[in-house]
């Protein structure tokens, strides 16, 4: 029936709107448009028929007619990405049980009370992911939504992790933590922390960039670091046989919720992160280029007594007390991780930290980087959203839902009777 429908009705009405087309000038792209927006409502009449078939194949079912009675026929729009599917199809009542139920909506997975589709919800979700509600949700001309429905998507999804198969454990001998966090507006006016933590094994070059292999991000913006190093700790444990880890590399500007870290993650070693090293440096040199240089040979060899003769000249060196007091600051900050220091000049396998420029990558471009203000939810969903994206997650495949099908009824719905 539908492909009667379609060669009878539509590709007439298709045909006549791309000739007026080209007689008014339409150039190559407005004709493609023009086809695209045909071929969605074809897409969405194709939906419609396929629901009334599946509803009348169980209506003149054996089975139903001995144990279902029909109560009305109800109609229920959906929202795809192709645009508004109306479906019609009847309410029936267990003659047994008294129980009520759609039963094409049953058969076809459609949930009770959504109106929008969970491929449409799985698009949102991922723009969402890249960009403000309010571009999401004009992102689709044909399925246009509220900002709120946008956010809405995102908070019945909740949590969502992306963990890559593994049929057998990874033997490496050595691991690289790396951690750092952006500061979040929030509706409440407060800045809090997004921590971001990432897992790899290590660097490898790629013409003039450095690629790291196999990077796995974890990202949040609750407090509970226990929660999160012990999710680290499970998808190490989960995908490397431990047995054969020498050392994991744990690298950080020495925050508290880094340094707790180590007490979860086994074989740990710390590192300060050179590029929080190097910016206490440059505060305690006060632009002098070469004290600046003097202080961070000393602290790359890991010579403490170097390192505090040059912080004393740095100090002798201030004009006043504020540079003064800056000097003071940068030598509490290295020797509070001091250990750290000595580390990256201790093991050669040691490499460079780059915990800035992917916390800028994978959070400050959603997160901070426009004026926004989050609520505490929200920024906790979005950033262990940008993580489940940057690991490979499949949104379309998350959101499916594991439904039983009835055997009976689906016995009833033969492929080749959808388009008589």
């Amino acid at each position: 029936m539908i492909v009667r429908e379609i060669y009878e009705k539509i590709i007439p009405e298709l045909e006549k709107d791309i000739t007026e087309g080209l007689l008014n000038g339409l150039g190559f792209s407005e004709l493609a448009a023009t086809v695209h927006d045909w071929v969605n409502k074809i897409g969405i009449r194709i939906l419609e028929q396929i629901v009334e078939d599946a509803d009348k194949a169980f209506m003149d079912s054996v089975g139903r007619k001995r144990h279902w009675q029909i109560v009305r026929k109800d109609t229920r729009g959906v929202l795809t990405s192709m645009g508004q599917v109306n479906i019609s199809r009847n309410y029936y009542r267990h003659k047994k049980t008294g129980k009520y139920a759609y039963m094409a909506d049953e058969v076809l997975k459609l949930p009770a009370y959504d109106r929008i589709d969970e491929g449409l919800k799985a698009d949102l979700i991922l723009k969402a992911s890249g960009m403000s509600y309010s571009r999401a949700r004009r992102s689709n001309r044909h399925a246009e939504v509220s900002r709120q429905t946008v956010m809405k998507c995102i908070r019945e999804v909740g949590t969502l992790v992306h963990l890559p198969d593994c049929d057998k454990k990874k033997q490496i001998s050595v691991l690289y933590v790396e951690a750092d966090e952006d500061h979040v507006a929030h509706q409440d006016s407060q800045n809090r922390q997004a921590k971001l933590v990432y897992v790899h094994e290590g660097a490898k070059r790629n013409g003039k960039r450095c690629e790291l292999q196999n990077v796995h991000y974890f990202a949040t913006t609750s407090t509970d670091n226990e929660s999160l190093w012990t999710e680290v700790l499970d998808y190490i444990e989960r995908t490397y046989d431990m047995e054969q880890v020498d050392r994991i590399y744990v690298a950080g500007d020495g925050a508290r919720w880094i340094k707790i870290g180590q007490n979860y993650l086994p074989k740990s070693i710390s590192i300060l992160d050179a590029y929080h090293r190097n910016k206490y440096v440059r505060k305690a040199a006060g632009g002098d280029d070469i004290q600046m240089r003097r202080l961070l040979d000393a602290l790359r060899v890991g010579d403490k007594v170097a390192t505090a003769k040059e912080l004393k000249a740095c100090y002798e060196k201030a004009e006043n007390e504020g540079h003064r007091e800056r000097v003071l600051e940068v030598k509490k900050y290295l020797y509070d991780n001091w250990k750290s220091i000595e580390n990256a000049t201790k093991y050669p396998d040691v490499i460079g930290c780059s915990a800035e420029g992917h916390v800028s990558h994978v959070l400050s471009d959603r997160l901070s980087s426009r004026p926004m203000g989050w609520s505490i939810i929200g920024s906790d969903q979005m950033s262990r959203l940008r993580a489940f994206v940057f690991n490979g997650g499949n949104i379309h495949a998350a959101l499916k839902k594991k439904c039983k099908i009835c055997p009976v009824i689906f016995a009833g719905l033969l492929p080749g009777s959808l388009f008589v």
